[in-house]
């Protein structure tokens, strides 16, 4: 059965599912893939109101009568209440007060929020009242991945958060990574209907230097993209949210690639420009514009827990199940990957896992491909070094972490460090010729800095045969490998 047709079955259940309702889910806010940001000038803890909340001696709970907004100029308490789990008419305590707001404060509907608590009309009612401060004009920095070119920074972002009151987010970034770079607008509203629903579209440029290796060689080939793009999504039961997307796309593969290392043999020197009349088969049939339409559907899980040590989890697992398929004439074709990550704390560090597999149909060009080797998927070889130069149609990975700070203890660490083992395969045929199993291992550090978060750096040892001379490779990122 083709893939698409799964994609849009399952496309069609989300959105009726969103549409009905679907009975009391659970109202759970699941973490979103994107760009992580905090203000210019670093980020604020916001505080609380001098003034007492519930009373300390008061076991038993309340009733909440109300709730006041202080400090609002645009944005409505009907807006207010998708981001706070609380509603007038409850009963509340001391705990459940201080949780309610703490979820409000990270939702970053506003700058700042703090509380305090009155009397209501009668005795056993109270009143919360929200000070609060709304968001400005903010130039941000940030940082952000992608399953395709890994981790990048995002030195400059103007963001206008909740600028109609409505909760929603307008930010116009700059990207910039080790083989990306770029500009994207984009519009969200991470919250409406019920509370569970959210829907964005976004319009970006990005220029890419997609790696290829061959006979030793390590080639860079530019590949560049104009996308639009539409969002809309539906946090389900627990940890689990739903999204069903569209893209409207353009894709320029350049006609040459370029030499980023000496040849063993001689030959072809760092830099030199490799013609389209000498580019490998497979390269030279992604070359050229390629206009498309693609749809996806994505069920993801995360139930991580926010307690976190040297910036890992310290519990619960991250999910995703992804279907695509590419509109492009009779050169369309579906994808599908699947990835798992676990984590559980051990001995004051955390083990960490991660296993993936993911297939492409055979109409995919080279920039579409998957590609074995490296930060993402096994260390101990360059990147995408284990893969032909055009790519593979399937692969799988699996690795396995242990996480632990060297410097300071839990959340609060400076450095931490990492042993860790990776192997993986891939082919072409789907899963069905592959071309042996790769392994590596070794160790790495991370250490935190400022709003970049955590700056790593991961050697790691081959323990299989590379395709390049060298006794161990050396990978720099942001963050963890998963």
């Amino acid at each position: 059965m083709p893939v698409w047709v799964p994609v849009w079955a399952l496309a069609w259940a989300l959105v009726w599912v969103m549409i009905a309702g679907y009975g009391p889910l659970a109202v759970t806010a699941a973490a979103a893939d994107g760009p992580v940001a905090v203000p210019a000038d670093g980020p604020t803890a916001p505080s609380q109101s001098a003034a007492s909340p519930v009373s300390a001696a008061t076991s038993s709970p309340l009733v909440l009568e109300s709730i006041q907004l202080q400090g609002t100029e645009r944005t409505p308490l009907s807006t207010v209440l998708l981001y706070l789990p609380l509603e007038p008419g409850e009963a509340v305590d001391q705990a459940g007060l201080v949780a309610a707001v703490d979820e409000l404060r990270r939702s970053a509907l506003f700058a700042r929020v703090a509380f305090f608590t009155k009397p209501g009309s009668e005795r056993g009612r109270l009143i919360l009242v929200l000070e609060v401060t709304e968001h400005r004009f903010d130039v941000r920095f940030g940082v952000g991945n992608t399953d395709l070119d890994g981790w990048y920074l995002i030195p400059v972002m103007l963001a206008a958060d909740n600028l109609f009151g409505h909760g929603e987010r307008i930010d116009l970034q700059w990207r910039f990574g080790f083989r990306q770079n770029g500009f994207l607008l984009n519009f969200a509203v991470p919250r409406f209907g019920d509370g569970r629903n959210y829907w964005g579209t976004s319009l970006g440029v990005l220029q890419t230097d997609r790696p290829y290796y061959f006979d030793g060689v390590e080639f860079r080939h530019r590949v560049d993209f104009g996308n639009l793009g539409f969002a809309l999504g539906r946090r389900l039961t627990g940890a689990w949210t739903g999204e069903v997307a569209l893209a409207f796309e353009k894709v320029d593969a350049d006609s040459t690639s370029t030499a980023n290392n000496d040849a063993p043999g001689g030959g072809i020197h760092d830099g030199d420009v490799i013609d389209f009349d000498i580019l490998p088969p497979a390269i030279q049939a992604g070359v050229g514009v390629q206009r498309r339409t693609i749809a996806r559907v994505d069920l993801r899980l995360d139930s991580r827990s926010k307690a976190t040590v040297a910036g890992s989890p310290v519990s619960g697992f991250w999910g995703r199940l992804k279907m695509e398929h590419f509109f492009q004439g009779t050169e369309s074709f579906s994808a599908v990957n699947v990835d798992l990550r676990g984590y559980r704390s051990l001995a004051g560090g955390i083990v960490a896992g991660r296993a993936r597999a993911a297939a492409v149909g055979e109409n995919a060009a080279f920039y579409d491909r998957l590609y074995l080797g490296g930060m993402y998927t096994v260390r101990g070889f360059p990147t995408n070094s284990l893969s032909a130069p055009g790519g593979d149609t399937g692969l799988w990975n699996a690795s396995a972490e242990y996480r632990g700070p060297i410097i300071g203890r839990g959340p609060t660490a400076r450095l931490g460090g990492v042993l860790f083992i990776d192997t993986g395969a891939s082919g072409g045929g789907g899963f069905s010729q592959f071309t042996g199993v790769s392994a590596g291992a070794g160790f790495g550090v991370r250490l935190r800095f400022w709003w970049l978060g955590w700056l790593g750096l991961d050697v790691g040892f081959p323990l299989t045969t590379s395709p390049v001379d060298e006794a161990f490779h050396v990978n720099a990122t942001l963050g963890w490998s998963f």
